[in-house]
């Protein structure tokens, strides 16, 4: 059994996938190459997708995980492919001739899947291959090195925080424009989410929105939201902290990192209705708590949820079983029809 990866990947989006191709498989049978996909051309192997082959008895299957914001198909890497995985899937508003193929996976995130000299030797090998810009190809590997290691998202002990009212959410301040209405939506449901928990005087609220500039971002619109930026070490252990935590469809109306963040640490997940598809429904009281899109509706549901840990235990435990059975890296490449 051998693994092909193609090396002109966004490695941070594929991170999350070599990770789990290694536990399935063992590091020796995991390599990466340019030279089965050079019939596919540059614009679709430089798109937010991963690409690789499964050889086994001389025989070879070809797989995509399509990781885009949009849940469109690209149609040069489906007709290429014989498994289209995508975790922004939505049957709904795909047309029927790509449903063959398309499978809905939960949303990964980046991990830091090698240590500093296995990042830099990956990098230096992969790039004279990938024909990727060098400043944007290096600097994504650096930024991998600042990434969680997969562990470090399973290993949380959920006690509600240090007084079991301390919740923290910090997001993006994305740019808005005609084509993205971004104020009017992710934006605004975030900022929502803050200004209600500001409202709550039993709870002990930190985070905000972090702007992307005054020339990208409607800072005047959120100014009572916003806050700096922090490391992600420090996002990850007060994310771990919080008693509860914020989701809601992102850039494009997508399936965030945050959300599968927020599973694989088996948090209770505050959210807004999700845009597209996941591999099984997150039924509201059961692995997640939908809100309306609303100060009021978000304002009752972290009251009710700080006063009631017993409801905030269920969820956390529910979160995460669902995550073990649809979502880390192995129950995602298992969705696809991969096995040991």
């Amino acid at each position: 059994m051998k693994v092909i990866i193609d090396t002109a990947d966004d490695i941070l989006y594929k991170s999350f996938y070599v990770y789990g191709l290694v536990e399935l498989f063992g590091r020796n049978s995991v390599g990466f190459s340019s030279r089965p996909f050079v019939e596919l051309t540059k614009r679709a192997r430089n798109t937010k997708s991963m690409r690789f082959l499964l050889q086994s008895s001389g025989a070879s299957r070809r797989y995509v995980i399509e990781c885009n914001d949009s849940y469109e198909i690209d149609e040069e890497l489906y007709n290429w492919c014989d498994v289209y995985g995508s975790v922004n899937a939505n049957f709904s508003k795909t047309p029927e001739k790509y449903h063959e193929k398309l499978i809905s996976l939960c949303p990964s995130f980046g991990v830091r899947c090698w240590n500093t000299p296995q990042t830099v030797f990956h990098a230096l090998c992969d790039w004279p291959a990938s024909k990727s810009s060098m400043r944007k190809f290096f600097g994504k590997h650096k930024r991998l090195l600042f990434r969680p290691a997969y562990g470090n998202y399973m290993n949380v002990e959920n006690k509600g925080g240090l007084d079991d009212n301390y919740v923290f959410f910090l997001s993006t301040l994305w740019y808005s424009d005609e084509w993205n209405r971004n104020d009017e939506g992710v934006n605004a449901r975030r900022a929502n989410f803050i200004r209600a928990c500001k409202e709550l005087e039993d709870v002990n609220f930190e985070g905000g929105l972090v702007s992307q500039g005054k020339d990208r971002s409607s800072e005047g619109s959120f100014s009572d939201c916003l806050c700096r930026g922090i490391p992600m070490k420090e996002w990850m252990e007060k994310t771990k902290r919080s008693v509860l935590v914020f989701n809601t469809p992102a850039f494009w109306d997508c399936h965030g990192w945050k959300l599968g963040e927020y599973l694989a640490m088996g948090k209770c997940i505050v959210s807004t209705a999700l845009s597209n598809d996941l591999p099984a429904p997150l039924v509201h009281g059961r692995h997640i708590h939908f809100v309306e899109n609303s100060q009021e509706s978000m304002r009752d549901a972290v009251d009710y949820i700080v006063k009631h840990p017993e409801y905030r235990k269920h969820l956390e435990k529910e979160a995460r079983d669902y995550w073990e059975q649809y979502g880390s890296p192995v129950a995602s490449l298992k969705l696809l029809g991969l096995e040991q």
